[in-house]
Protein backbone atom coordinates (compact mmCIF):
# COMPACT_ATOMS: atom_id res chain seq x y z
CA UNK A 1 0.00 0.00 0.00
CA UNK A 2 1.00 4.00 -0.74
CA UNK A 3 2.96 5.08 2.08
CA UNK A 4 0.94 8.36 2.04
CA UNK A 5 -1.74 5.95 2.89
CA UNK A 6 0.09 4.67 5.82
CA UNK A 7 -2.39 5.06 8.75
CA UNK A 8 -5.21 3.65 6.26
CA UNK A 9 -3.14 1.11 4.91
CA UNK A 10 -4.61 -1.58 7.63
CA UNK A 11 -8.00 -0.46 6.28
CA UNK A 12 -7.50 -0.83 2.73
CA UNK A 13 -6.11 -4.13 2.50
CA UNK A 14 -8.79 -5.43 4.86
CA UNK A 15 -11.62 -3.56 2.63
CA UNK A 16 -9.36 -4.52 -0.75
CA UNK A 17 -9.64 -8.75 0.56
CA UNK A 18 -13.25 -8.66 0.47
CA UNK A 19 -13.99 -6.25 -2.94
CA UNK A 20 -12.24 -5.49 -5.80
CA UNK A 21 -11.29 -1.67 -4.73
CA UNK A 22 -10.29 1.42 -6.93
CA UNK A 23 -8.47 5.20 -6.78
CA UNK A 24 -12.40 6.63 -5.89
CA UNK A 25 -12.79 4.09 -3.02
CA UNK A 26 -9.13 4.57 -1.17
CA UNK A 27 -9.75 8.46 -1.96
CA UNK A 28 -12.87 8.29 -0.21
CA UNK A 29 -11.36 6.25 2.75
CA UNK A 30 -8.35 8.95 2.88
CA UNK A 31 -10.96 11.72 3.26
CA UNK A 32 -13.72 10.46 5.34
CA UNK A 33 -11.88 8.57 8.35
CA UNK A 34 -9.76 10.37 10.41
CA UNK A 35 -6.63 9.39 12.18
CA UNK A 36 -6.86 9.51 15.70
CA UNK A 37 -4.84 8.67 19.16
CA UNK A 38 -6.07 7.69 22.61
CA UNK A 39 -4.66 6.94 25.72
CA UNK A 40 -5.41 3.96 28.11
CA UNK A 41 -8.62 4.72 30.13
CA UNK A 42 -9.83 7.17 27.78
CA UNK A 43 -13.76 6.71 27.05
CA UNK A 44 -15.13 7.63 23.50
CA UNK A 45 -18.65 6.37 24.53
CA UNK A 46 -20.76 7.14 27.66
CA UNK A 47 -24.03 5.77 28.88
CA UNK A 48 -26.31 8.35 27.81
CA UNK A 49 -24.87 9.71 25.30
CA UNK A 50 -24.96 8.71 21.21
CA UNK A 51 -22.14 7.04 19.44
CA UNK A 52 -21.11 9.93 16.87
CA UNK A 53 -18.11 7.46 15.67
CA UNK A 54 -17.56 4.06 14.29
CA UNK A 55 -13.93 3.20 14.89
CA UNK A 56 -11.42 1.13 13.09
CA UNK A 57 -9.03 -0.01 15.36
CA UNK A 58 -4.85 0.02 14.03
CA UNK A 59 -3.38 -0.84 17.23
CA UNK A 60 -4.38 -1.29 21.11
CA UNK A 61 -7.12 -2.76 22.93
CA UNK A 62 -10.69 -1.45 23.83
CA UNK A 63 -13.95 -3.04 25.34
CA UNK A 64 -17.43 -2.62 25.62
CA UNK A 65 -19.24 -2.53 29.05
CA UNK A 66 -22.95 -1.59 31.04
CA UNK A 67 -22.92 -0.99 35.09
CA UNK A 68 -25.70 -4.02 36.40
CA UNK A 69 -26.29 -3.41 40.15
CA UNK A 70 -22.87 -1.41 40.29
CA UNK A 71 -20.99 -4.44 38.49
CA UNK A 72 -19.51 -3.72 35.18
CA UNK A 73 -20.24 -6.31 32.68
CA UNK A 74 -18.19 -6.51 29.24
CA UNK A 75 -19.91 -7.48 26.39
CA UNK A 76 -17.19 -6.69 23.53
CA UNK A 77 -13.74 -7.05 22.58
CA UNK A 78 -12.37 -5.56 19.94
CA UNK A 79 -12.72 -9.13 18.49
CA UNK A 80 -15.63 -8.86 16.51
CA UNK A 81 -16.41 -7.57 13.84
CA UNK A 82 -12.38 -7.55 13.21
CA UNK A 83 -11.62 -3.97 14.04
CA UNK A 84 -14.02 -1.92 14.34
CA UNK A 85 -16.18 -1.13 17.16
CA UNK A 86 -18.45 1.58 18.86
CA UNK A 87 -22.12 1.63 20.29
CA UNK A 88 -23.19 -0.35 17.52
CA UNK A 89 -26.79 0.27 18.13
CA UNK A 90 -26.31 3.91 19.16
CA UNK A 91 -24.25 4.46 16.37
CA UNK A 92 -26.39 3.02 13.63
CA UNK A 93 -29.63 4.76 15.07
CA UNK A 94 -28.38 7.94 16.22
CA UNK A 95 -29.95 7.44 19.73
CA UNK A 96 -28.40 7.03 23.56
CA UNK A 97 -26.18 4.23 24.37
CA UNK A 98 -26.55 2.53 27.59
CA UNK A 99 -22.85 1.43 27.04
CA UNK A 100 -19.22 2.66 28.08
CA UNK A 101 -16.50 2.36 25.02
CA UNK A 102 -13.29 2.59 26.47
CA UNK A 103 -9.70 2.13 25.56
CA UNK A 104 -7.89 -0.80 27.35
CA UNK A 105 -4.84 0.38 26.56
CA UNK A 106 -3.09 3.24 24.16
CA UNK A 107 -4.73 3.12 20.72
CA UNK A 108 -4.24 4.31 17.34
CA UNK A 109 -7.67 4.76 15.91
CA UNK A 110 -9.53 5.58 12.54
CA UNK A 111 -13.36 7.51 13.23
CA UNK A 112 -15.74 7.93 10.81
CA UNK A 113 -19.41 9.46 11.69
CA UNK A 114 -22.67 8.12 10.69
CA UNK A 115 -23.13 10.80 7.92
CA UNK A 116 -19.85 10.49 6.65
CA UNK A 117 -20.43 6.01 6.75
CA UNK A 118 -23.98 6.97 4.71
CA UNK A 119 -22.13 9.61 2.32
CA UNK A 120 -19.41 6.68 1.45
CA UNK A 121 -22.33 3.85 0.87
CA UNK A 122 -23.76 6.53 -1.36
CA UNK A 123 -20.18 7.21 -3.32
CA UNK A 124 -19.28 3.37 -3.26
CA UNK A 125 -20.83 0.81 -3.74
CA UNK A 126 -17.89 -1.11 -2.90
CA UNK A 127 -17.67 0.14 0.07
CA UNK A 128 -21.59 -0.31 0.64
CA UNK A 129 -20.73 -3.92 0.03
CA UNK A 130 -18.16 -4.02 2.25
CA UNK A 131 -19.79 -2.14 5.01
CA UNK A 132 -22.58 -5.16 4.50
CA UNK A 133 -20.60 -7.61 5.13
CA UNK A 134 -18.92 -5.84 8.49
CA UNK A 135 -22.58 -5.75 9.81
CA UNK A 136 -22.85 -9.32 8.80
CA UNK A 137 -19.69 -10.22 10.53
CA UNK A 138 -21.24 -8.50 13.51
CA UNK A 139 -24.25 -10.38 13.84
CA UNK A 140 -22.68 -13.88 13.18
CA UNK A 141 -20.38 -12.59 16.26
CA UNK A 142 -23.46 -11.80 18.13
CA UNK A 143 -25.26 -15.10 17.39
CA UNK A 144 -22.66 -17.12 18.29
CA UNK A 145 -21.04 -15.53 21.62
CA UNK A 146 -24.53 -15.96 22.54
CA UNK A 147 -24.85 -19.59 21.83
CA UNK A 148 -21.49 -20.44 23.20
CA UNK A 149 -22.72 -18.59 26.24
CA UNK A 150 -25.56 -21.10 26.77
CA UNK A 151 -24.18 -23.97 25.52
CA UNK A 152 -20.11 -24.15 26.32
CA UNK A 153 -18.41 -24.62 29.59
CA UNK A 154 -16.42 -21.96 31.25
CA UNK A 155 -13.35 -23.15 30.31
CA UNK A 156 -14.42 -24.24 26.52
CA UNK A 157 -15.37 -20.43 26.27
CA UNK A 158 -12.00 -19.58 27.32
CA UNK A 159 -10.06 -22.20 25.63
CA UNK A 160 -12.07 -20.94 22.29
CA UNK A 161 -11.11 -17.10 23.16
CA UNK A 162 -7.22 -18.16 23.66
CA UNK A 163 -7.27 -20.01 20.64
CA UNK A 164 -9.08 -17.45 18.08
CA UNK A 165 -7.48 -14.12 20.07
CA UNK A 166 -4.53 -14.84 21.83
CA UNK A 167 -3.35 -10.99 22.24
CA UNK A 168 -6.69 -10.59 24.06
CA UNK A 169 -5.12 -13.15 27.00
CA UNK A 170 -2.41 -11.37 26.91
CA UNK A 171 -3.02 -7.68 26.43
CA UNK A 172 -6.28 -7.25 28.52
CA UNK A 173 -6.87 -7.30 32.39
CA UNK A 174 -8.08 -10.23 33.55
CA UNK A 175 -11.44 -9.42 34.80
CA UNK A 176 -12.59 -8.02 31.80
CA UNK A 177 -11.66 -11.16 30.22
CA UNK A 178 -13.74 -12.32 33.21
CA UNK A 179 -16.19 -10.64 32.60
CA UNK A 180 -16.92 -11.30 28.96
CA UNK A 181 -17.09 -15.08 29.82
CA UNK A 182 -19.79 -14.68 31.86
CA UNK A 183 -17.49 -15.81 34.63
CA UNK A 184 -16.14 -14.31 37.97
CA UNK A 185 -12.11 -13.23 37.89
CA UNK A 186 -11.12 -16.16 40.79
CA UNK A 187 -13.05 -18.79 38.23
CA UNK A 188 -10.97 -17.63 35.56
CA UNK A 189 -7.53 -17.42 37.58
CA UNK A 190 -8.58 -20.97 38.77
CA UNK A 191 -9.29 -22.03 34.97
CA UNK A 192 -5.42 -21.00 34.03
CA UNK A 193 -4.02 -22.49 36.59
CA UNK A 194 -5.69 -25.77 35.53
CA UNK A 195 -4.78 -25.31 32.21
CA UNK A 196 -1.21 -24.44 32.79
CA UNK A 197 -0.55 -27.49 35.14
Amino acid sequence: MNAMYKEHSKLLTMLADLVKIDRLDIKLATELFEPVHTRKGDLLVEAGSTARYLYFINSGYMRLYYYDDGEEITTLLNNCPSGFITSFNSFITQTHSHNYLECISDCELLRITKKDVDTLYQHSQKWAEFGRKVYEQAFSCLEERTKDMLTLSAEQRYLKLLGNHPGIIQNIPLQHIASYLGIKAPSLSRIRKHITI
